[in-house]
Parts: C-alpha cells; sequence; structure tokens
C-alpha cells in the first residue's frame, strides 16, 4: 500500500541557499532509507512538500517534519492511497536562488520557473492542481 501525502508549513526564519541545500541533502538521506520519494518546494517563506511512499514510512516522515523546528503551522493538506509512485527520486524547486547555485545538486527540479509540468497520470490529480496552485500564486516573504 502506497501513500501520498502533501502538506505546507511556515519558515521560522528565512533559510540562505546553504541551509536549504543542507536541509535538502539530510532530508533526502532519511527520505531514501525509509522509500519514501516526493517534491519539496520552497516559496515565500513557505515549504510545500509531497510525500510518498509505503504508509508506514509516510507516517513516520511526516510525524518527524511535524515536530521540526525549523518550520512551523505544519497543515496536511491531502493523504490519498496511490498504485503507484509519481517522482522517482527527491526533488527540491526553489525560488530566490540562481538556478546555477543549486542545479548541480542532486534532486534539484525547476519546477518553479514553470519549465516543467507533471506526467499526464499525475497531471489531473488534486495534488498537482495543490503544487500547481502553490507555484503560481505570490507569497508574503518572511
Amino acid at each position: 500500500m502506497l501513500v501520498s501525502i502533501v502538506y505546507m508549513s511556515v519558515m521560522t526564519h528565512a533559510f540562505s541557499g546553504p541551509e536549504l541545500t543542507e536541509m535538502l541533502r539530510g532530508a533526502r538521506l532519511r527520505n531514501e532509507a525509509l522509500g519514501v520519494s516526493g517534491l519539496l518546494v520552497v516559496k515565500g517563506g513557505r515549504f510545500m512538500q509531497l510525500l510518498e511512499g509505503p504508509a508506514w514510512s509516510v507516517d513516520d516522515r511526516f510525524g518527524a517534519i511535524e515536530r521540526d523546528p525549523r518550520h512551523h503551522t505544519v497543515r496536511s493538506l491531502i493523504r490519498e492511497d496511490i498504485d503507484q509512485r509519481r517522482f522517482d527520486g527527491w526533488s527540491m524547486a526553489y525560488r530566490g536562488l540562481d538556478d546555477a547555485d543549486i542545479a548541480g545538486e542532486p534532486g534539484f527540479s525547476p519546477f518553479l520557473s514553470g519549465t516543467l509540468d507533471f506526467p499526464r497520470s499525475f497531471d489531473r490529480t488534486s495534488a498537482a492542481w495543490l503544487l500547481k496552485w502553490f507555484r503560481d500564486r505570490e507569497l508574503r516573504d518572511l
């Protein structure tokens, strides 16, 4: 049984590029060990993330995320059973850094630039709609 969760949270402070890179590296290691994949989007002082994988692994990761002191107001927006993974690996999209600063980092995605769309099988889901909504809105910075 695979599940997918989409959540949104608010950063406790504005993260620097190196802080975000380090956070991505740590998250990727933990997620790979637990068989969790997904997409992390950072924009306007907020995180939006889609996690997917075995239910116990996703629930474990989401519980740890809720306790993480780097953000607050963690809200689960969508939880659904899925038949197959929609993301092969961990991705991170970030607006504010020059793409050259982080593009070499494994798992980086140009999702926020609007140049990447989802596979057709995922594009019509509520999770895809929510991620695109987040991408296309101006959010108040910290």
